[in-house]
C-alpha cells in the first residue's frame, strides 16, 4: 500500500477495487455464512410449522406435538448457528486477507486467515470480543442511548482491526487502541462510516429490492410466502386492535410477506458486503497505524535534535 496519505474516498475506491478484483474468491468464501444462515432458518420453519400445521394439529397429546415440533427445528437451527460463527470469523479474517492481498495481490490459504480467531489461545478472546460488542449494540437500541451509541461507535470501529493485526492486546485493550487511532482523524473515521453505511446499508439495498421488483420478483416471493404468513400471525386480532384503538388501517397477510421479502433482501445485501467493509476499514487502520508510526519516529527526531 502506498505510503501517502489518502482521503476517506480514495480510501473507499480501493476497497472497492479490491473487493471487485476478489469477488469470485469472497463471493464464495461468504456462500455458506450468508445462505447458511437464509437455509438454516427456512428449514428450521418448514420443518416445525410444516409439522405443526398438519400431523401435528391432529395429535391429541399436545406435549408431544409440541416436543416434536421442537425436536424438528433442531437440524435447521444447528445449520444456522454454524453459518453464523462462520459468519463472525469472516469479520476478523477478512482482515487478514486484505493485508496478504496489500502485500501479493493474491488471496491464498483460507483457512490459514480463519485461524486469526479460531486458534485455541485467541477463541475466548474473539468470543468476549463479540459478547462486549454485542451488548453495546443491545444497549444501542434504546432511545436515549442513541446520540452516546452513535460517538461510541466511532470510536470502536476498528476493534477487529486490532484485534486481528495486534495480538498480544487483551480485549478491553482492543476497544483502547480503536479509540486511540480514530482519535488521529475522527473526521476521516465519521466519513467512512458515513460511505459505507449509507452505501451498503441503505442504496444497495435499496437498489437490489428495486430492481427485483421491477422483474416482479418481491411479488413472486411475497405470494409463495404469503399462505404460511396467514396461517402463523394473528392478522385478524391486529386488525380488530386498530379498529378499536379508532385507526382506519387494516393489514393483510401479503402486505407482512412483502415486508419481510424487503428485510430479507436488506439483510441479505448487508451481509454479502460485509468484505467491503472489512477490507476498507482495514486500509484505514493500516493508514492510521503508519501516520502513528511516522508521528513517533518525528517526534523522537525532534528529541534528539
Amino acid at each position: 500500500m502506498a505510503q501517502s496519505k489518502k482521503n476517506v474516498f480514495e480510501i473507499f475506491m480501493e476497497g472497492l477495487g479490491i473487493y471487485l478484483k476478489h469477488s469470485p474468491t469472497l463471493m464464495k468464501y461468504m456462500f455458506f455464512p450468508v445462505f447458511g444462515q437464509l437455509f438454516g432458518i427456512i428449514l428450521s420453519f418448514a420443518l416445525s410449522l410444516g409439522f405443526a400445521y398438519t400431523i401435528g394439529s391432529k395429535i391429541s397429546d399436545t406435549t408431544l406435538s409440541f416436543s416434536i415440533t421442537m425436536a424438528l427445528a433442531i437440524p435447521g437451527l444447528i445449520i444456522f448457528a454454524k453459518a453464523f460463527w462462520e459468519y463472525l470469523i469472516a469479520y476478523v479474517s477478512i482482515c487478514s486477507m486484505t493485508e496478504n492481498t496489500i502485500k501479493s495481490g493474491r488471496i491464498y490459504d483460507i483457512n490459514a486467515h480463519k485461524k486469526v480467531a479460531t486458534m485455541s489461545k485467541r477463541m475466548g478472546d474473539f468470543i468476549t470480543l463479540w459478547l462486549l460488542f454485542g451488548l453495546f449494540t443491545l444497549v444501542a437500541i434504546f432511545p436515549p442511548m442513541w446520540i452516546i451509541a452513535i460517538v461510541a461507535f466511532v470510536f470502536i470501529c476498528l476493534i477487529f482491526q486490532v484485534f486481528t493485526f495486534e495480538k498480544n492486546l487483551s480485549v478491553i485493550d482492543c476497544f483502547k487502541r480503536s479509540a486511540k487511532l480514530v482519535v488521529r482523524d475522527f473526521g476521516g473515521t465519521v466519513g467512512l462510516l458515513l460511505i459505507l453505511g449509507i452505501g451498503t446499508y441503505f442504496l444497495l439495498p435499496k437498489i437490489t429490492e428495486f430492481l427485483l421488483t421491477l422483474i416482479q420478483a418481491v411479488n413472486l416471493f411475497a405470494m409463495l410466502l404469503e399462505p404460511m404468513i396467514a396461517n402463523i400471525l394473528p392478522i385478524e386480532n391486529w386488525n380488530s386492535a386498530f379498529e378499536a384503538l379508532g385507526q382506519n388501517y387494516m393489514i393483510t397477510s401479503l402486505e407482512v410477506a412483502k415486508m419481510t421479502i424487503s428485510s430479507a433482501i436488506s439483510w441479505f445485501v448487508v451481509s454479502i458486503t460485509l468484505p467491503l467493509r472489512s477490507i476498507c476499514f482495514t486500509l484505514w487502520y493500516k493508514q492510521l497505524s503508519i501516520a502513528e508510526i511516522k508521528s513517533k519516529k518525528k517526534g523522537a527526531k525532534t528529541k534528539d535534535v
